[in-house]
Order: C-alpha cells, then structure tokens, then sequence
C-alpha cells in the first residue's frame, strides 16, 4: 500500500468536499446580491425553471474552474509528504499555501465569469436577458447557462496556469531529470 498516494486521497476528498459546499453555498448569496431585479429565492419557490438554470449553470461552471485549483493544492501536499525533511511548520505552510489556492482559484473563477456575464449581457441589447429569466423563459435561461458553462471552460486554461505559477515546486535542475 502508498501511504503518501493513500493520505493524499483522503485530503482531496476532505478538500473538495468543503470546497463544494462552501463554494455554492458562497457563490448562491454573492450572485443573488449582484444580480438585480430577481430574487432568487422567490423564484424558485414559484418553481421558475429558468432562474434554476442560471443558478445551476453558475455553481457549475466556477467547480469547473475551481477543481483545477484543488488539484493544484493536492500537488502542493503530495509535494510535502513526499519531503524527509518536511516538519510541522512546513506542514502548516503548505495548508495555508492550499488554502490561498483554492480560495484565489475561487475568486478568480468568479469574477472572470461574473465579468464575462456582464460583457455579453451589455452586447446583447436587443435582449433583456435578466429580464427573461424572471419571466422564466426556459430558453433564454438555457442558453445563458450554456453560455456561462462555456466561458468557464475557455477561462478555465487560464486560470490553472495563472495558479499553477504560484505553486512552489521544488527546483529540478537537468541533472536530476536524467
């Protein structure tokens, strides 16, 4: 048996299981305060599909931009327990270096796709999107969900790389590859 696979295992479930939960319980209120004119919960108590649609689409696509981050914070941690000389302190650095990841991954989902909303929102000026989604049009509701997934997964490379520079790999020199 991997001891460091097997803890390393364990951490990212522990990790993404909080992850998951904070994030879409966080990102459900911040979204219901920046977007103005539906009250989300009203609407979903009136079983509006398309405000359910937008919700869903949002949750989905920042854990699509944040699980890239916490593969990145479990690399970070395999890279510690694969360290002989790695104590306490080091531990502790590298949860609170985890942490810093996963909650920039975070921010940065959100607001580049929160940003990128508003953009095709503003281009879109023929269509009151915000407005149908109250109205519950399914189809305006489908399609802006689609459109928030897909600018996750475009964002998505990027973000990971902008994470991934903050990481502190060991240095690796040619020798040590050959």
């Amino acid at each position: 048996m991997n001891l460091i696979l097997l803890i390393t295992g364990i951490v990212q479930i522990a990790l993404s299981l909080l992850v998951a939960v904070f994030l879409v319980y966080f990102t459900s209120k911040i979204f219901r305060r920046l977007i103005t004119g539906i009250n989300e919960t009203e609407e979903l108590k009136k079983n509006n599909i398309s405000v359910a649609i937008l919700n869903g689409s949002i949750i989905l696509a920042l854990i699509l931009v944040v699980k890239k981050s916490i593969d990145s914070a479990i690399t970070i941690f395999a890279n510690t327990l694969r360290n002989p000389e790695a104590g306490f302190s080091t531990y502790l650095d590298s949860a609170f270096i985890m942490l810093g990841h996963i909650v920039l991954g975070g921010i940065i989902g959100f607001t580049t796709i929160y940003v990128a909303l508003q953009i095709f929102i503003w281009l879109t000026k023929d269509l009151d999107e915000l407005k149908e989604i109250k109205d519950n049009n399914i189809a305006v509701g489908i399609l802006l969900g689609i459109i928030i997934v897909s600018i996750a997964l475009l964002l998505q490379p990027g973000i990971v790389t902008v994470l991934d520079s903050l990481i502190p790999f060991p240095p690796v020199s040619l020798i040590d590859i050959g």
